[in-house]
């Protein structure tokens, strides 16, 4: 009965959180906010959810934020509910899966009455999930399956986009375009690294690969935007070919869905990037045959 008792002390401490978010969760985002579906995403609108899943979207969140992770912790663990569960504590399951997650006692995630507690399975997933090495730059889908091990490793990834808006409403921010300063700071930091080695995982100041120098970019211009070429992908809308604009990210080699490098757009059909190890970051010509699109990212930022 101790999970039990955490777990409606865990529901108080949030409460205000979820009575503030019931109101939030009602559309995609608050006066001015922008939903920013990705290629291939999920359209479900966050007003779609019932009340359940309201509570239940918080609770997860909330938990992230409560252990002082990322936000990207919560889109993950989301993202990775709603389709397990669709963000319900479901009683049965495939085999003996139970719960928000669809965990398995006999697979070592607790007793029912445990995984049937919501507090406790979601801090269950949330404890696998910081110990799979730099889960934080993997793709959603990736690093939700290293946690599940399911049947479906792809079936996360068309979440992302409602997981995303979601953890936005409840952590208190909108979505909203690049501004002109914004884009000129962006270019500035890029400029600053030319020369610089390229590194597979690094994020500078003395090296970088491809999706390390694009975030440090957007970073220097007070925007966040996700770690891996794959998520960056997904993050902001699509660029038809031909309307790309200097800020706007460039992406090749499309691997199972997936693009495996990104630049950065300067204008006159170049880009920023950082090639291989066998290069440094540079201004090359975007017009390679394997040439995936084009995206804007969009900033979140704290909702007033």
């Amino acid at each position: 009965m101790k999970y039990a008792a955490a777990g409606a002390a865990f529901f108080l401490l949030i409460g205000l959180f979820i009575a503030a978010a019931g109101s939030v969760l009602t559309s995609s985002g608050g006066p001015g906010c922008l939903a920013t579906p990705g290629p291939d995403s999920s359209q479900q609108p966050v007003g779609t959810l019932d009340e359940e899943q309201k509570r239940n979207a918080t609770l997860i969140i909330q938990a992230a934020l409560h252990r002082g992770l990322p936000t990207r912790a919560a889109v993950i663990a989301v993202a990775t509910a709603l389709q397990e569960s669709h963000l319900r504590n479901a009683s049965h399951g495939h085999l003996d899966s139970l719960g928000l997650f669809q965990q398995r006692p006999s697979q070592g995630w607790g007793s029912p009455e445990q995984i049937l507690d919501p507090a406790y399975a979601t801090s269950q997933f949330y404890d696998r999930l910081v110990k799979i090495p730099r889960w934080e730059r993997l793709p959603l889908a990736h690093a939700a399956q290293a946690v599940q091990r399911s049947a479906f490793p792809d079936a996360y990834t068309k979440w992302e986009p409602l997981s995303q808006r979601l953890v936005d409403a409840v952590a208190g921010f909108c979505v909203v375009p690049v501004g002109g300063e914004g884009v000129s700071a962006v270019l500035a930091y890029a400029h600053a690294q030319l020369g610089k080695p390229y590194v597979w995982g690094a994020e500078g100041p003395a090296a970088f690969d491809c999706s390390g120098l694009t975030m440090r970019a957007y970073q220097a211009a007070g925007l966040n935007i996700p770690r891996v070429a794959a998520d960056q992908w997904r993050y902001g809308p699509p660029v038809p070919r031909g309307q790309e604009k200097p800020g706007d990210l460039v992406f090749f080699r499309m691997y199972r869905g997936e693009p495996q490098h990104v630049g950065l757009v300067i204008g006159n059909r170049q880009m920023i990037h950082a090639p291989n190890s066998r290069d440094v970051v540079k201004i090359a010509s975007y017009q390679w045959p394997d040439l995936v699109g084009f995206t804007r990212p969009m900033a979140r930022r704290a909702a007033r």
